[in-house]
């Protein structure tokens, strides 16, 4: 929290675009700037704000009627893998903006879902990768390819620019930021380090975190880098099939990104706790947020707890994410084995438009009156038509007042 201070004064100073975010981009200084106009201590007035983020997104489950219990799930989530730094991060904002897209793409108000993707991706990045399959869902549901959703990419290209004018080579900061970082100990990319080379590992503090030093570096980010690309391009080539819903891509989209970058730090769950609680509280996701929470800060502040350095700490690290693969993995099998109908949604495969109350009301009103007209319509029939032709009548209204799939005696 110290740095979002740092960048929070450095920006109410003159002029203000001198020391802009590096590893952020610009505009994550609307969350760093207002705990700083407030007659407030930093720390009290940026876990206020991060705290009515909290609350906001919790309360968003009141518009979810088709998964009871998502902000139940949320609060689970969240406390036992991000209690430590729920309050002392940003993520919740871009992680609300994320979900706001996701449910207005649920509901197919596509120009909504870009809008809060966009938003989100302007705080910090990792939104814009659900832009891909809103377009592909997009495409799905109505048959032809959103060629004017591109056109958000204009004021996206006018900000970049003032930014590039104003602050020259501030723009790909954040990118270049994430190319020169090492492995930090929690990420899959750390553990692969450690299991690599487990003699000759050693630790050194950068880019704000501790980092895993071991030969077969560049290998393994190469194969990161391979694997990050092709696990995206299968999750938006299985949206564009209908093999799985928009929120169930969208989840894979970031259990990818997470999993495969350079960095896993506790927050990052905070990217995907909101996407976790469409589905039933599933035991491999809240064992992976107990153990991240044991990494951070249990281990990280007793180094020597589990062993030697820092080795207790990568050690349960990895353990995390072998957890948390299998249990995304063994969740994504599943969404591929679901009948379209019990996956949690899949907007353009729907055949049915939900009914509000009244609607149902008003359909089964006219139906009932429907069955009273064809009664006395019958009635009169038997009335009118002689004996014979009565009881064939009688016959007929008694076969139709058979429930439906039920049969009449058999005969011999």
């Amino acid at each position: 929290m110290a740095i979002y201070a740092r960048y929070a004064r450095e920006a109410l100073a003159w002029p203000a675009v001198r020391s802009l975010p590096v590893e952020y981009p610009a505009f994550s200084l609307l969350a760093f700037l207002p705990p700083a106009l407030v007659p407030l201590p930093y720390a009290v007035g940026f876990g206020l704000l991060a705290a009515g983020g909290t609350v906001v997104l919790v309360l968003s489950s009141d518009g979810l009627p088709r998964h009871p219990g998502w902000g139940s799930r949320v609060c689970a989530y969240l406390l036992a893998g991000t209690s430590a730094v729920l309050l002392a991060r940003y993520d919740v904002f871009p992680a609300l903006c994320a979900f706001g897209g996701l449910e207005a793409a649920r509901r197919q108000r596509w120009g909504r879902a870009w809008a809060w993707a966009v938003a989100g991706g302007l705080l910090k990045l990792f939104p814009f990768l659900l832009l891909p399959g809103f377009l592909i869902a997009e495409r799905s549901s109505s048959g032809r390819w959103p060629l004017r959703r591109l056109w958000a990419l204009a004021p996206l290209a006018a900000l970049a620019a003032a930014q590039q004018l104003l602050a020259p080579g501030s723009l790909l900061a954040p990118l270049r930021y994430e190319l020169d970082r090492g492995f930090e100990l929690s990420s899959l990319p750390g553990s692969l380090t450690m299991l690599s080379d487990p003699l000759h590992v050693r630790w050194a503090t950068a880019f704000g975190s501790v980092e895993v030093l071991g030969q077969g570096a560049p290998v393994i980010s190469a194969l990161a880098g391979v694997a990050a690309v092709a696990g995206l391009l299968v999750v938006w080539g299985l949206l564009r099939q209908g093999a799985l819903s928009v929120e169930a891509a969208s989840l894979a989209v970031l259990s990818v990104v997470v999993l495969t970058d350079k960095a896993f730090a506790p927050q990052y769950l905070i990217w995907l706790v909101p996407f976790w609680a469409y589905w039933p509280l599933r035991r491999g996701w809240v064992a992976s947020a107990a153990l991240t929470t044991l990494v951070f800060p249990v281990l990280y502040s007793e180094p020597g707890l589990l062993g030697p350095g820092l080795y207790g700490a990568t050690a349960v690290a990895a353990l995390r994410n072998v957890v948390l693969l299998v249990a995304t993995a063994r969740w994504f099998a599943g969404e591929l084995r679901a009948p379209v109908t019990e996956r949690t949604q899949a907007p353009w495969l729907a055949s049915e438009r939900s009914l509000t109350a009244s609607e149902r009301s008003l359909t089964a009103a006219g139906a009932v009156q429907s069955c009273e007209g064809a009664g006395a319509v019958t009635k009169l029939a038997l009335r009118t038509l002689g004996p014979a032709q009565g009881q064939v009548a009688a016959v007929s209204e008694q076969s139709q007042a058979l429930p439906l799939g039920a049969s009449g005696p058999k005969g011999g």
